[in-house]
Parts: C-alpha cells; structure tokens; sequence
C-alpha cells in the first residue's frame, strides 16, 4: 500500500512573469520581465509530500520557514528577493505539520529527499538533524557559494550539519525519462530528470498500483502550464525547460498520472480526488 500527502507549509507570491515566462523571451529578457511586472499572482501553497510506502515514509521537500519574515534573513543585495512574498507561520513550519499527523520527523521518516535547492524547499531542514537528506548532485553543484546566492539558494541559512547524500541519477529508464535513480529497493520510488527550472532539477515519480504521482517540483508551477508547455520565468534554459514539459506529458499518457507541483494550489485537490492528467 503507497499513499501520498499533500502538506501545505505556508504561502508564496511571485509575479505573473515568473509563474509564466514569454514565449519569446530568452533568460535575460524573462528576468527583466519579472521586475517590470506590476502585477501579483494570487497566494499560492508552497507543498511537500509525505510519501508512506512498504520501506518506510519518505517525504518530498521541506518547504520554507517564518524566518523569511525576520529582517536580514534574506540577503538585501539580491534584488530577486524583492519579486517574491512568503509567509509562513511557525506552527506551519513542516516540523509541526508533521507532529499533527502523528509523525515525529527525528524518528519516523526514513529519508527527505529533495528535487532542487532553492529556499522555499530547503527552509524547513533544520526539522531533520537526524535524517537521511537525499539531493541531486547536479543541482547541489551550482546551488552553493555565491553563485548559489544568485540564483535563489541560501547556502548560508542551509543547517551547519548538513551533509545531503547527493545521487547522480544512473539507473534505468522510466519512460520517456531515459535515466533515474531508484529510491526504494522495489523501483516504485524514484528521482527522474527534470531540469529547465534551473539546471540537475528533480521529480520525484511514485508508482502505486493503478495511478502513478507525479511529485514536480517546480518543473512546473501549475497543472495548466503543464498542459500548453508554458515555461516559467525563471528558467536559464527555455528549450530545456519546454522539453522536460513534453516528457513529464509523454509519461502521464502512458498510465494514469496524477500532476503535482509544488505551488499549484489545484494539486492537493487533484489527489484527493485522484484526478489523472488528460
């Protein structure tokens, strides 16, 4: 038996040319997009997933922290900070969302694994001293220093005893995707290649009988941007971005497939409802 937990951990706002790139505009023009832009998408969830499976329970991000709100938390000399809100109560903080569900994050989790770096999926590591932290290496290489300052990772907020067990992704294919690495002994776990968002991205597909889950990061933001291949502003790379949109599609055709972004406040819905990508 597999099951799949939406847990919302506070909200994020980002501007409409970040949610939605233009199609014509290349990585430059998409971030000067971004600061001319007046106008704000509404409040959206920022979501990790509790994975229960035979093996253990696994969750899928750590979403962000009320210490977004404390002044100087966020670095002042990078004008990215501007562009996006997030609001995250303390007791909205994974660690306590966890304990409401009868789980202690010391014990009873037997990895966290993330699909990319960036804070708002890096900011509740502080719950996990105790656990395996599983990455993929790719992302990690360009997500610290400075360079990982830049491009919205705060390595310097990062927990000073972590030591995330970085995975190259080597194994077998898995549909479209032409490599992954498995999770779990048993396959039904495992990271796939998803990059666009920024470059060694990560999902995480979970394979449960009748319906495979598609856990997408920020591959993409929203189902519906899935669906008309729309990039994000973010992305360095639109063609890349654009392709990993195609393959996460080309696998929802090949079985039932339930889409689920990180900030796409229809996904909690979707799996409640075991709504399937059509």
């Amino acid at each position: 038996m597999i099951k799949v937990t939406a847990i919302e951990t506070g909200k994020a706002r980002m501007k409409t040319a970040q949610r939605t790139g233009r199609d014509d505009r290349g990585p430059i023009g998409r971030k000067i997009d971004i600061f001319r832009d007046r106008d704000w998408v509404e409040p959206l969830p920022i979501l990790c997933f509790l994975i229960e499976h035979p093996e253990g329970r696994f969750l899928v991000d750590t979403g962000d922290t009320w210490r977004n709100s404390v002044p100087g938390y966020l670095p002042g000399w990078n004008p990215f900070y501007r562009q996006v809100s997030i609001r995250v109560a303390p007791e909205e903080e994974i660690g306590p969302r966890l304990r409401n569900l009868g789980i202690d994050p010391a014990r009873d989790l037997s990895a966290v694994i993330l699909t990319h770096f960036h804070h708002d999926h890096t900011g509740g590591l502080e719950h996990f001293p105790h656990n395996r932290i599983i990455g993929p290496r790719a992302n990690y290489a360009v997500s610290t220093g400075l360079r990982g300052m830049m491009m919205g990772c705060l390595p310097q907020r990062w927990p000073i005893w972590l030591t995330p067990e970085l995975v190259d992704l080597n194994g077998p294919p898995i549909g479209p995707f032409h490599t992954s690495h498995p999770i779990t002994t048993d396959g039904r776990i495992a990271l796939v290649p998803t990059p666009g968002h920024v470059r060694g991205h990560c999902s995480v597909i979970v394979q449960a009988g009748d319906v495979a889950y598609f856990l997408a990061g920020d591959a993409t933001y929203s189902q519906d941007n899935l669906r008309a291949e729309r990039t994000d502003g973010v992305t360095n790379d639109p063609t890349t971005a654009r392709a990993t949109l195609r393959a996460i599609k080309s696998f929802a055709a090949l079985r039932p497939t339930i889409i689920l972004p990180a900030h796409d406040p229809d996904g909690p819905c979707r799996l409640a409802e075991r709504d399937v990508f059509a």
